[in-house]
């Protein structure tokens, strides 16, 4: 029997972020799919004026639903909010800063022709953005574990549905990602940013914890609690595995602190990303005060 593609609900969590989510939303309503998808949007509490948005441009689009948590909870609580109101067999994550292209949810979901399969990512490293799930196996994992608030919560859970026997596979679905509107400006939003990069690094030692074997491999675990600082440096000089290894000092995410433009910029980059790898592991040995687990 030939594979028909089923019907999707896509979950966005949102705040503040309301130029970028209006064009997120506007290409989710064009999509090319050949079968129903709804949209539900989730609002973490925003303070700029996302809700009024919402309501003002798309209160009459049957697709999309909109929901509040009122006050700003977290990503993982806005997420299973959108999860537990899904009604269809297939629930995409989809951040509310990354915009798809047309063909996008039918690449992303024709992944799922084999019974086994039960997470599909175009984003990769074990989920992110454009992440779709089985909705029974998200119901069996329990969801997004709101212990995490943000940062790894996805690699989690993808790792508790290959816990349960299934299998994660990244595919080829495009969209853009667009970070103008929540790229750090100034000083001291930059320098916000980044202490609030390195906390999050507090939840590997978590992830480590549930998961040890997963994410040992996954972390590059040394000696059982030393993180390869190899891997620290690539994640931040932006020569990680998939992405397009070109050198410059950034987040994961794709927001750029300094370019390489010349071998100055180079050395720059390679000094103060070595600092970053320490402070890195700092906290770490936070996160395993935390959390009861030793991981550096």
């Amino acid at each position: 029997m030939a594979f028909s593609l089923p019907k999707v609900s896509i979950v966005v969590s949102t705040y503040n972020n309301k130029k970028v989510l209006e064009k997120v939303l506007d290409a989710m309503l064009i999509l090319d799919y050949p079968n129903d998808y709804e949209i539900i949007v989730v609002d973490d509490g925003s303070h700029d004026g996302t809700i009024d948005l919402l309501h003002e441009k798309f209160d009459n689009q049957k697709r999309i639903r909109v929901l509040g948590q009122g006050k700003n909870k977290g990503v993982c609580k806005a997420r299973n909010m959108g999860i537990h109101a899904a009604k269809y067999p297939i629930i995409v994550n989809m951040d509310h800063d990354c915009i798809p292209k047309k063909e996008w949810l039918k690449e992303l979901v024709s992944a799922f022709e084999d019974p086994q399969l039960g997470v599909a990512s175009s984003f990769g490293s074990f989920g992110g953005t454009s992440t779709a799930f089985r909705a029974e196996l998200l119901q069996k994992a329990g969801g997004y574990d709101e212990k995490y608030r943000y940062y790894r919560e996805d690699t989690d859970l993808t790792f508790t549905i290959m816990d349960l026997g299934y299998k994660y596979k990244v595919v080829k679905a495009n969209y853009y990602h667009d970070h103008k509107e929540v790229a750090p400006k100034g000083f001291w939003s930059w320098a916000n940013y980044i202490l609030t990069r390195l906390q999050y690094h507090q939840n590997d030692v978590l992830l480590y914890k549930k998961h040890p074997k997963l994410a040992g491999k996954f972390l590059e675990v040394k000696l059982g609690f030393i993180v390869n600082p190899a891997a620290d440096f690539k994640a931040v000089t932006n020569l990680w595995e998939g992405s397009v290894k070109k050198l410059k000092l950034c987040s994961p995410r794709g927001i750029v602190l300094l370019e390489n433009k010349s071998p100055l910029h180079a050395l720059v980059i390679i000094f103060l990303a070595t600092g970053y790898v320490f402070a890195v592991k700092f906290s770490r040995v936070l996160g395993s005060i935390k959390f009861f687990k030793l991981l550096i």
